[in-house]
């Protein structure tokens, strides 16, 4: 799915949502559709040629639990329910569903149980002459992955389980946590992505130079795809992610883009913290130098004290203020009386101004 699309789940209300979903990763076992386009409303519109289009099958939604946010389209009856909710439907890239870029149709929708997981099967029309550029890079492959958007109505598996989202995933009371779809209730629309979370909604050839289906005598598609992804164990906890869980492209972009969500929140604290330990070296700079005067050791300014951390100058601040106050003690330059350091003044007992400010009262200050 396109990176810049970052709303693929919205909940509506509770028990219905919106999402996309599409496919991301090789071994997709479909089977093929139709081959031809149907032309017959297109000729009644003048007589289009079948060579400004290219036609390819496709899988666009399986049986099975999307691998990242865990959604259960394996209730039987669901999917193969809404096979004609697709059929029509048009076709965009990256899922920008705006009038003036559609890319062409779907067709021929079909349900497709012969194949392990079953799902639904289609063909995509792409219209060469509106944008050859992706025509082409579906038709040699560098374009491979479907998804879709569908409205549904969902139950989660383990409806009083704490912190449901953040499972995801986990095996709790002997059963996989995650959102079951119980009815698909509206297709949106279908795109030509990069990467999609339905690991088996992708393109495949119409048929192989051979006549047949494009599957091998064990049922497995002949296109290959990426190969499988394999991270170290400390990277995985960086993102957050399970030792053991297979991954996709969809699940590491999310992750990563979630990670910079989470340090461009944390920039403006960094800042202060940065300021806020900046300001905490200096002053024990000064209060060190104050306190040792022509004792001080330059080296252990340079290597100590302006290379400690916010506790180790706050302690060194403390330290020195006690120095100072022995060594260089705060007196009036005029009576010399003793004086604190402060960073605010006292207010005058009973709320009135004493005999500082002139022997004024409080009360001397109001408008009659």
């Amino acid at each position: 799915m396109a990176g810049e699309d970052r709303k693929q789940f919205q909940v509506i209300k509770e028990g219905f949502a919106r999402a996309t979903f599409g496919g991301a990763l090789s071994g997709c076992s479909t089977a093929s559709v139709g081959g031809a386009i149907k032309l017959a409303a297109l000729e009644d519109n003048g007589g289009l040629d079948p060579a400004e289009f290219f036609t390819t099958n496709s899988r666009l939604l399986s049986m099975a639990v999307t691998p990242y946010r865990k959604f259960d389209f394996t209730q039987d009856g669901v999917l193969k329910s809404a096979v004609g909710m697709f059929e029509g439907l048009t076709l965009y890239a990256n899922h920008r569903a705006d009038v003036n870029d559609w890319k062409g149709l779907v067709q021929d929708c079909v349900w497709d149980d012969k194949n392990d997981p079953p799902g639904i099967n289609a063909m995509l029309v792409i219209d060469k002459t509106v944008d050859p550029k992706l025509a082409r890079g579906v038709e040699i492959k560098a374009l491979r992955s479907v998804s879709v958007t569908i409205w549904f109505e969902y139950q989660r598996s383990h409806p009083d389980l704490a912190n449901f989202y953040d499972r995801l995933g986990e095996v709790v009371d002997g059963a996989m946590v995650r959102f079951i779809v119980t009815k698909i209730t509206q297709a949106g629309e279908v795109s030509i992505v990069w990467e999609g979370e339905d690991p088996f909604a992708k393109t495949f050839s119409a048929g192989a130079p051979d006549g047949s289906d494009g599957l091998d005598r064990f049922g497995k598609s002949q296109i290959t795809g990426d190969e499988e992804m394999k991270l170290s164990a400390g990277v995985l906890a960086v993102l957050g992610i399970a030792a053991g869980v297979e991954l996709t492209g969809t699940m590491i972009e999310e992750k990563v883009l979630a990670l910079g969500a989470r340090a461009d929140a944390l920039k403006a604290d960094a800042a202060v913290g940065v300021l806020t330990l900046k300001e905490a070296r200096e002053r024990a700079v000064t209060l060190y130098k104050a306190g040792k005067g022509e004792k001080a050791v330059e080296s252990f300014v340079t290597s100590v004290l302006e290379k400690a951390d916010l506790v180790t100058a706050r302690a060194y601040c403390l330290e020195y203020e006690g120095e100072v106050e022995k060594s260089v003690p705060l007196a009036c330059p005029k009576c010399g009386e003793k004086l604190s350091r402060r960073s605010s003044v006292p207010e005058p007992a009973g709320g009135e101004l004493g005999a500082g400010a002139g022997g004024k009262r409080i009360e001397d200050f109001k408008v009659a």
